[in-house]
């Protein structure tokens, strides 16, 4: 019985421990990996022509304006009658200080003058003698003078448009707040005179007297650029720091629609190379002010560094690193 129990227990034992082996498996052989094939686009270095043509957005503006002052007056602001973009006619009262009783004073002054008039007339009606005449003549032309004198303050007290124009420019002050002589108060521009300005990035490549056509619509308009930076007037000198200005040869070559504040387009033909080497731009990168490029060098792809020369939107001239006939990579298909 003993040795009956005994072999029970050890086929169970061997039972439970097949039971606890991992059964192997078989192993399945892992994929092969293709790596995808990479095709390059590519075209043969070759040559061409290239112009160097600066194009950029300008601004019209009127090239003839008044800067409006008090002149030697001074005092505090009773009267603006205008606002930026106002159109005025020539005579037009702008603007006036207080002037106190002035007014009055002139229309006291003009009945005086005509009591002066009077008194002349009734001495040489009724033959009054030379003295009596001289002295009336004396009294009206002093009467006149004291007039003038105070027409002539009053009109220094207001600011008159000069021409027909529009208003370009108003200062902050404010009607009651004190004015200083000859404080600029507003800027009248004379509209039938345009020419355009330029704020952007190619300013330092243009020069005073180049050539350039102002481009509007379908008319390209010859202009000439008139001021720089460098060659601006001391005077203007802080207004035009950052300014270009162009100007046609011809104002009644310009279309009835440009306006003060229109945008355009001006050209400025640089210069032109023949038969040099040039690549698409989309080929060239730069990192760190180095450009570079890649070719097919023995079917194996190869950074070249280049020094380059006219730069377009389109086209790069290469100047060294590249030789006509090498293949370019312009681009990657898969």
């Amino acid at each position: 019985m003993r040795v009956i129990c005994i072999l029970i227990i050890l086929t169970l034992i061997g039972t439970l421990s097949g039971c606890m082996l991992p059964r192997e498996e078989d192993m399945l052989p892992p994929d092969l990996l293709k790596p995808e094939e990479v095709r390059f686009r590519t075209i043969e270095v070759g040559r061409g022509t290239i112009q160097d043509v600066l194009e950029d957005n300008v601004v019209a503006a009127s090239s003839v304006t008044y800067d409006m002052t008090f002149y030697n007056r001074s005092g505090f602001l009773e009267e603006l009658n205008v606002y930026p973009g106002m159109e005025v006619k020539e005579g037009d009262i702008l603007a006036r200080l207080d002037t106190g009783s002035l007014e009055i004073d002139i229309r006291r002054q003009l009945i005086e003058v005509s009591r002066r008039e009077m008194a002349l007339e009734e001495v040489i009606r009724f033959g009054g003698s030379r003295f009596a005449r001289r002295n009336a003549e004396f009294d009206l032309e002093l009467a006149e003078l004291t007039l003038q004198q105070m027409e002539d303050e009053f009109q220094k007290s207001s600011i008159t448009a000069p021409i027909d124009g529009e208003v370009v420019f108003i200062s902050d002050y404010k009607i009651g707040e004190f004015v200083p002589g000859r404080s600029i108060v507003m800027t009248i521009a004379d509209p039938s005179y345009i020419h355009f300005e330029y704020t952007g990035s190619h300013i330092p490549r243009i020069k005073y007297g180049m050539e350039a056509e102002i481009i509007i619509g379908s008319q390209r308009i010859p202009a000439i650029v008139s001021m720089t930076p460098a060659n601006a007037p001391l005077e203007e000198m802080q207004r035009y720091r950052n300014t270009i200005i162009f100007s046609v040869k011809n104002q009644d070559d310009l279309p009835d629609t440009v306006r003060r504040g229109s945008r355009h387009q001006f050209s400025i033909f640089i210069e032109e190379k023949l038969d040099t080497i040039i690549i698409p731009a989309g080929a060239m990168s730069t990192f760190m002010g180095q450009h570079y490029v890649q070719v097919l060098e023995d079917g194996m792809r190869t950074e070249r560094d280049l020094d380059i020369g006219i730069t377009t939107s389109t086209h790069v001239e290469v100047l060294g690193g590249l030789e006509e006939g090498e293949i370019l990579i312009v681009g990657i298909e898969r």
